[in-house]
């Protein structure tokens, strides 16, 4: 038994848009969660390049203060590096911002910290990068004192010091990649034996900075609040200096003035924890890290020689990068990827509906036409054959014969005027296949209603042609629209009617009696004559359909409408 195949499915728009969204929703979502991990690998990455750097840093400065520091004063001086320069900058590229980066730093992002801790062979924490205000003075060239100095309100327990660390607190709270604290010191209190300072006059400037977009880039900045420093003490062990900003000439001088570390309450949390490993397993040592919503967090640990004495040398980096500025980066970027995804699919889906609905149109079109062309074709074949058959039992006179033989090649020749008819329409191509070329409008209409002047005598139907126009179209395709336009009318006016024919420069206007209104609803199809009583008049119910298809090869409209009394056809060009 032969297997029926099936009939293909049609793609409706509803089915084309719930598969294509769903598509593109599971293409946003891998799009999320990729850029997620990339964004983690490559913070993960400047991470760990920054440690790496800071250790490799830290260890060569070791080496350089035991080499020249007096033993005094090297784990004071070691203990000034790790404040200022254990430290990492995590810089994000962001092309959509006016800042055109994200910043993760300790300075200023929540729960991101930089931590250094120095033990001894004995487990005993010897210091660390504890938050402090420091400066560095000199005081002339190659003079023994020339070094780092320290401000510590857990040493100077003294308001104008404590005030000093509170105003720097509450300022450095709104501190960012564009706004940043800056400190200036006129005068202070120094004690050189133990390289330790008191301020004595100075300020503290919050100023915001910005980029001014011209012929030359140039920065501006703005100051947003001060807090001036103004302490006084009665103390024999400090000698009160008049700073300036540093300068080899008029010592002594400042520089690198500020505060720099981590607070002794986050150090704290890792002293208990703290432990380590025996060398040569040292690098798998580190601090145990205590619960904590820090995202990221990285350890190293490394040997360092002071005096002979070895040391260890404790650095981690927690990293918090899920703050609301990496997140509005993160969804900003994957909205804006998500709304193309989305514009796409909907280009997509529209492109495909209108692709759809012409292929599915020019399929029921093939359809009907071959139906049709079936229908019509079948019943002057049924007459040829029936005639066939009479003449075949030779019972008929001669002139019977005559008169069958005559009936079967009028169908044949109707049959095959259909067969033409349809031929042309389907050969009807796109516009570039035309050769426009001028075309006086009204001769062609004069010569096509030549070929029906016996038919419109014998129906007595007058004609009448009025105006006059030239235009630009193929000529053939031309000639077939006039001469359907032409042949329709006539043969669907009846006995008595009228043709009236008016051609302008912008239209031509074909108008003919009828008995009835028609439905002209399907009338530009293939086949459909609009009435019974019209298939009775000989014809294919190509006309329209020919026309039509040849208006628009030449880029012109085809209009049709009708009255109880006048069937109208306006060609538009």
């Amino acid at each position: 038994m032969k297997k029926r195949s099936k009939k293909e499915k049609r793609e409706t728009l509803p089915k084309l848009l719930l598969k294509s969204f769903s598509v593109a929703a599971a293409l946003c979502i891998a799009f999320a969660a990729g850029f997620w991990n990339y964004l983690e690998d490559r913070v993960r990455h400047m991470c760990t390049n920054d440690l790496n750097t800071v250790v490799s840093s830290v260890q060569g400065h070791a080496a350089s203060i035991d080499e020249n520091r007096d033993s005094r004063f090297k784990m004071a001086e070691f203990s000034s590096y790790l404040t200022k320069y254990v430290y990492y900058d995590i810089m994000l590229d962001d092309p959509l911002s006016s800042g055109k980066y994200l910043h993760i730093a300790p300075r200023y992002t929540p729960d991101c910290h930089a931590v250094a801790v120095v033990t001894d062979m004995d487990d005993n924490i010897v210091t660390a990068n504890r938050w402090t205000m420091q400066t560095h003075l000199y005081f002339g060239k190659d003079d023994p004192d020339n070094g780092n100095y320290v401000c510590d309100e857990k040493v100077f327990d003294i308001p104008g010091v404590r005030q000093a660390y509170s105003d720097y607190r509450e300022l450095s709270k709104e501190e960012s990649s564009n706004i940043y604290l800056n400190m200036e010191l006129e005068s202070a209190y120094i004690n050189r034996e133990n390289h330790t300072f008191i301020l004595h006059r100075g300020k503290m400037e919050l100023k915001e900075w910005k980029k001014d977009t011209s012929a030359v880039e140039e920065i501006s900045e703005t100051v947003l609040r001060t807090k001036e420093i103004d302490i006084t003490i009665d103390d024999d062990s400090f000698e009160l200096l008049e700073l300036s900003r540093f300068s080899k000439k008029e010592p002594p001088s400042y520089t690198l003035f500020g505060f720099w570390g981590e607070e002794q309450e986050f150090l704290d949390l890792f002293e208990k924890d703290h432990y380590h490993t025996s060398f040569p397993d040292y690098p798998e040592g580190g601090f145990r890290i205590p619960e904590s919503d820090t995202d990221l967090y990285m350890v190293n640990q490394s040997q360092i020689y002071m005096d002979h004495e070895q040391y260890f040398v404790y650095i981690l980096f927690l990293v918090n990068y899920k703050t609301p500025e990496f997140m509005h980066f993160y969804w900003k970027y994957v909205i804006l990827f998500s709304l193309g995804v989305l514009l796409l699919t909907a280009l997509y889906c529209w492109r495909r509906n209108v692709s759809n609905k012409a292929k599915y149109a020019m399929e029921d079109y093939r359809r009907d036409l071959t139906n049709h062309l079936a229908h019509d074709i079948k019943t002057p074949l049924m007459a040829i054959g029936g005639y066939t058959e009479n003449i075949m039992e030779g019972k008929l006179t001669a002139q019977e014969q005559q008169q069958y033989l005559g009936a079967i090649l009028d169908n044949i020749a109707f049959t095959d005027s259909i067969i033409n008819r349809t031929l042309f329409l389907n050969s009807i191509g796109s516009s570039s296949d035309t050769k426009p070329e001028k075309i006086a409008v009204e001769k062609t209409v004069e010569e096509a209603v030549k070929k029906y002047e016996p038919l419109l005598k014998e129906k007595i139907v007058s004609f009448t042609l009025e105006g006059s126009s030239v235009i630009k179209a193929d000529r053939t395709s031309f000639e077939k629209i006039i001469e359907n336009l032409v042949s329709n009318a006539v043969k669907y006016t009846p006995v008595g009617g009228s043709i009236k024919v008016r051609a302008d420069r912008k239209r031509l206007i074909i108008t003919n009696t009828v008995d009835k209104k028609l439905d002209i609803g399907e009338l530009r199809k293939p086949f459909v004559r609009g009435e019974e009583a019209r298939s009775n008049l000989g014809g294919s119910g190509l006309g329209l359909s020919i026309a039509e298809r040849a208006a628009v090869l030449n880029g012109f409209r085809l209009d049709i409408s009708c009255t109880d009394k006048e069937f109208t056809a306006g060609l538009k060009y």
